[in-house]
């Protein structure tokens, strides 16, 4: 049994602030020395440049089947814009949905796999075509208004030199479209400003060292655009990535071989994103920028990929989800990189994990049962294992089920390590021009202990919140942010101290809260033997 010492003189009734955790959810740094402004346990909030803000909900936007939806995309051509979800035998235009609950009539029936990758093309003409391929089907070709199946000797358009049905991705580089044939080393490719006509062959059988075969290719650029600095990247099933420069595969003077690089196994053909011309690869040990796997043994890609800061979670989750293929989006105008971890069967939590854009910092998001992703205008969306669309980060509530937002801070020893401590109050203060009633709380001596969660968040028609002992806020709907001190007595005792704040919602308003800061008081007893 430990027991305290008396300390020798210290200040009684200290008082300590906690900055909010702009370094985002931390995995990977040691608990006894751990920085300030981390979160140990940082669910359904996501790092802002100057705190944390409550994530909005999920909204149902659409049904389109009884199983999962395994793919969405979308085509556009100047202002039109149009959404697309698949299940394993159908397609669905869903860019506008009369009633969320219904399942409209299919645009593509009789498919026998569901898992598509596009990719947009412009020809000499000028129109915009969308190519949707699953490795399964006849590759099938948008225009804007039909969808066409594409064969050797489908008319006006076919591809020959390969049957479009063994195609399984497909994506652009150098004004060309690059086909990967499903289950093989062989890439296939049209020319320049093609969507049809002969299909020449690349083979990377004697390229790639480990075997396996090639799952998607992309493109990497030195700089945000399209340039001759543009290098086409090639990735394996066995974790390995070829890069190529040039702009003509059929030319070996304009296209060399620089070199291949290893990496751990990817996650999915679609967990991939472009970032500052960068191209960014979900695989086993994170996400790793292809500009790092040129310059790093595998062994030390994980300390530059940029979700280093949950690895030991990112692993685990690949542990539990990795029979079924990962997605990842880029959603700018939310300043959010969003990756699907799916869900393969019911014993398993629906979770994400989401960064900000700008910050590169981390959270996790539950209750999003996220099979694939994609942008739709400004917002961005998800499909479901029970074969619904959802909106993201919109509302207040999870399809009508109040959710908490839970923030645990990294251990800190206030300012006396070893020493008995015991918080006697919190404090926190918001910015927000909605509603909440927040809970705040500590853990002590490195374990996470939560409380019970508060109730969800009264109704923007509520018209007084008080909540607080330090100071009351009236409420007139969403609007204008005002700062708010929230105060709580505490009562725990510890050697080593983690502040915790949590908040619920369930009103059909998003919420508009950011926590900023929080503070504790404590008193200091004996040193700890």
């Amino acid at each position: 049994m430990r027991k305290a010492v008396a300390s020798p003189a210290r200040a009684k009734g200290s008082l300590i602030t906690i900055p909010a955790p702009v370094r985002g959810w931390i995995a990977d740094e040691a608990l006894v020395n751990a920085k300030p402004a981390g979160a140990r346990l940082l669910e359904n909030w996501i790092p802002t440049e100057t705190g944390i803000r409550c994530r909005g909900g999920k909204e149902r936007y659409a049904t389109i089947s009884a199983g999962p939806v395994t793919s969405l995309f979308t085509y556009r051509s100047g202002g039109v814009e149009k959404f697309f979800g698949a299940d394993n035998a159908n397609i669905f235009d869903i860019s506008s949905i009369s009633d969320p609950n219904t399942i409209p009539a299919a645009e593509v029936t009789g498919r026998t796999s569901g898992q598509y990758s596009t990719a947009h093309m412009s020809n000499a003409g000028n129109l915009t075509y969308l190519y949707a391929v699953n490795g399964s089907d006849s590759a099938l070709l948008y225009d804007g208004s039909d969808f066409s199946e594409i064969t050797g000797v489908s008319t006006p358009i076919a591809i020959t030199g390969v049957a479009t049905n063994e195609l399984s991705f497909v994506w652009t580089f150098a004004n060309r479209l690059f086909f990967v044939r499903k289950g093989t080393m062989s890439v296939f490719y049209l020319g320049v400003g093609e969507i049809g006509g002969a299909a020449s062959e690349i083979n990377l059988a004697g390229v790639f060292s480990k075997g396996g075969h090639v799952i998607f290719g992309g493109k990497w650029s030195l700089d945000s655009g399209d340039g001759l600095d543009d290098k086409c990247v090639f990735v394996s099933s066995e974790g390995e990535a070829a890069i190529f420069q040039g702009t003509d595969p059929s030319d070996s003077t304009n296209w060399q071989k620089v070199g291949v690089y290893e990496i751990t196994k990817p996650l999915g053909m679609n967990a991939t994103a472009s970032a500052g011309g960068d191209f960014l690869i979900a695989v086993e040990d994170g996400i790793v920028p292809i500009s790092q796997a040129v310059n790093k043994d595998v062994a030390a890609l994980s300390l530059a990929a940029i979700s280093k800061a949950i690895t030991p979670e990112w692993k685990k989750e690949v542990a539990l989800r990795s029979s079924v293929p990962w997605d990842m989006l880029k959603w700018p105008t939310n300043g959010l990189l969003v990756v699907a971890m799916p869900v393969p069967d019911d014993g398993i939590d629906p979770v994400c994990v989401v960064a900000n854009l700008s910050t590169g910092k981390w959270s996790k998001i539950t209750n999003w049962d996220m099979r694939c992703l994609a942008l739709f205008g400004d917002d961005g969306y998800f499909g479901s294992r029970d074969g619904r669309v959802y909106r993201m980060d919109a509302g207040g509530s999870d399809d009508g089920t109040p959710y908490t937002c839970n923030y645990v801070a990294m251990p800190d020893h206030l300012r006396a390590p070893g020493y008995f401590k015991t918080v006697h109050a919190a404090r926190a203060v918001f910015k927000a021009s909605t509603p909440f009633v927040p809970k705040l709380s500590v853990s002590v001596d490195y374990q996470i202990n939560l409380p019970s969660p508060p109730n969800a968040a009264p109704g923007l028609d509520t018209g007084v919140w008080d909540v607080s002992l330090w100071d009351q806020a009236t409420w007139e709907g969403q609007g204008q942010q005002t700062v708010t001190t929230v105060f709580e007595a505490i009562g725990e005792s510890g050697s080593v101290v983690s502040m915790q704040v949590q908040a619920t919602f369930g009103s059909v308003t998003k919420p508009d809260v950011e926590l900023i800061s929080s503070d504790m008081l404590f008193e200091v007893g004996g040193f700890m033997v």
